[in-house]
């Protein structure tokens, strides 16, 4: 039986359209709203959708909203040492783009609401990868947390930082490129040790990127060569790169092509450590949200979320 739970952020723009345009394509199927009410309130929701026997959730929103919902869908199968994977895995995924980044969406093939519906009366789904990450969360707390997309250390949580800081009244697009502006003026590049089971790497980073998903920020393709459901992370290294640099190449990224500069390098791993070499912070992006400081430890877990999909072919760029 097909039960779904659309989970919204309400903050998102044209919230109320969205809602009479969900109403209107999903009217002769079985669900329900849950409208999340406060920041975290995503983390919990899922629990009690899943409890009332809602198998397919549906996350409204950006990168952020969808990240809550799956980190809510996993806590709700957590065992004494683990998680049941394998009811993690009957619950069915999808998302709706409607946020401020949407950059998971942009793996998707088509994510359109008429696809969503299509994909749900089908059955149609596929297995994609899930990063865990064990941390230091704003409190400098351990924790660990689950993303779908990206998680990246350097520049990337200074600019979510200072984004959220930015009048809503702009539009995000210019509200990150002005952050980045903004940061790469000011910032001092983190001297860092990074291990992974493949290298080791030390030096000034402006940005280290972790990826499942292909882009960040908005669509800049940061890792064109990112598959979601290969069991790899796709490494992109932004060594001590200047702000000329980065203007010179953000074409590039834009098009989700692979920038060619002896400071930037890509790679692939299945699991990631990183840390301080300077005993400065370094803030922690993760599915563009600032959640806290390194180090932090990463390992990509294969093929553990049903997803509402269809996965773009990987073209080697």
């Amino acid at each position: 039986m097909q039960k779904i739970a659309f989970f919204i952020n309400p903050k998102i723009r044209n919230f109320r359209s969205i809602e009479i345009e969900l109403q209107h394509h999903f009217i002769d199927l079985d669900y329900q709203f849950f409208i999340s009410e406060y920041h975290g309130h995503l983390l919990t929701l899922p629990q009690k959708a899943i409890s009332e026997g809602f198998n397919y959730l549906i996350a409204v929103g950006g990168d952020g909203t969808l990240n809550e919902m799956i980190n809510g869908v996993i806590n709700s199968f957590k065992t004494e040492n683990s998680y049941d994977w394998q009811k993690i895995s009957e619950i069915k995924i999808g998302v709706y783009p409607a946020g401020s980044g949407n950059d998971f969406a942009r793996n998707i093939e088509d994510s359109s609401l008429k696809n969503l519906k299509q994909n749900i009366i089908n059955h149609h789904s596929e297995m994609v990868d899930v990063g865990f990450a064990r941390f230091f969360d704003e409190k400098e707390e351990s924790t660990e947390r689950f993303f779908i997309n990206i998680t990246d250390v350097g520049i990337g949580g200074e600019v979510v930082i200072m984004k959220e800081r930015m009048p809503r009244y702009f539009s995000p697009k210019f509200n990150y490129m002005a952050s980045i502006l903004y940061v790469m003026a000011t910032f001092k590049k983190n001297k860092v040790r990074i291990t992974t089971d493949k290298t080791l790497y030390q030096g000034k980073i402006l940005n280290f990127v972790i990826a499942n998903g292909k882009y960040l920020g908005n669509a800049i393709g940061i890792a064109p060569q990112a598959v979601i459901d290969d069991g790899q992370f796709s490494i992109t290294n932004i060594g001590n790169v200047s702000l000329l640099d980065y203007f010179l190449n953000i074409g590039t990224a834009k098009k989700c092509l692979k920038i060619k500069h002896p400071q930037v390098s890509y790679s692939e791993a299945k699991k990631v450590f990183i840390e301080s070499a300077d005993h400065r912070k370094m803030t922690i992006d993760m599915d563009g949200e600032f959640v806290g400081f390194a180090p932090i430890e990463l390992e990509c877990l294969e093929k553990k979320i049903s997803f509402f999909i269809l996965i773009y072919s990987f073209i080697e760029n």
